[in-house]
């Protein structure tokens, strides 16, 4: 039933949800994006290329490239 469902504008290949504030999408082209919950902009672009992103319900994301090689974002841990 198409009535429970909100398109987001974007475009996205892989999502991960964590939680309702915890949302990361790559493209096709590898691009990483974080969902921002706000309508007007919905998506922040986050340095880094990416095929799949996977992300965790303690706020833990992680992601593979296409070469294979596994990461952990560490961008929003304290320096």
């Amino acid at each position: 039933d198409s009535d429970h469902w909100k398109q987001i504008s974007g475009g996205l290949k892989a999502i991960a949800a964590g939680s309702r504030t915890s949302v990361w999408g790559v493209n096709a082209a590898g691009n990483i994006y974080r969902y921002t919950n706000n309508d007007a902009d919905p998506w922040v672009q986050i340095p880094g290329a990416l095929t799949d992103v996977g992300a965790g319900a303690d706020g833990t994301v992680w992601g593979v490239n296409a070469a294979g090689n596994i990461y952990r974002y560490t961008g929003d841990q304290p320096g």
